[in-house]
């Protein structure tokens, strides 16, 4: 992968889901959803296979969180069963594009790798993983110390930040950036 900004391929791949099996006579697939999926990829532009080669796939129906899809040139089981294990996603760069599909708080790709600096300038650490709950992500932020921090992705904590790249901003709370401290110090108060 070649570096851009901040260490990270500029023309990257984002997965969004993977193909969990084939569905039916027809072609169709049922996909393994991934942290950055959202349902607005299907039927855009922007979405490719593993390999780069454009990906046309409409939501047929859910099997719970999976969507099972149609796609364009799967027309039979045997060319879905050729697809499983493959990925869909899109390349990073297409994320900035004004027609791409962006849910409203973003994806978590975008926030992996960046720095972390209060609004006071002080470092806080690096984002090391995105988890997603229900309606909102938290950043693990690994800290010089070797401790990690949650902070909570949302307004106030997390300032505006629609970019891909450069530090991202926390307005933290009164003790947030405490807790990773209190948990190693050997303290019970």
């Amino acid at each position: 992968m070649s570096a851009g900004p901040e260490g990270r391929d500029a023309d990257a791949f984002v997965p969004v889901a993977e193909v969990s099996r084939p569905v039916g006579l027809r072609g169709e697939l049922k996909l393994y959803p991934l942290i950055d999926w959202h349902d607005g990829l299907l039927g855009c532009r922007h979405l490719v296979w593993d390999d780069g080669a454009p990906c046309q796939a409409d939501l047929s129906r859910r099997d719970g969180d999976c969507p099972i899809v149609r796609v364009a040139g799967c027309e039979s089981r045997e060319a879905a069963e050729a697809r499983v294990g493959r990925q869909v996603g899109f390349w990073r760069s297409s994320y900035l594009a004004p027609d791409f599909p962006r849910p409203s708080d973003g994806l978590p790709f975008r926030f992996l790798g960046r720095p972390v600096l209060t609004a006071a300038g002080e470092i806080v650490g690096r984002v090391a993983e995105v988890r997603r709950y229900v309606r909102q992500m938290l950043l693990v932020v690994a800290r010089g110390d070797g401790t990690e921090t949650l902070v909570p992705a949302v307004a106030p904590i997390l300032r505006e930040d629609e970019g891909l790249d450069g530090p991202l901003v926390i307005d933290p709370p009164a003790g947030l950036l405490d807790q990773a401290d209190a948990e190693t110090d050997g303290s019970c108060d």
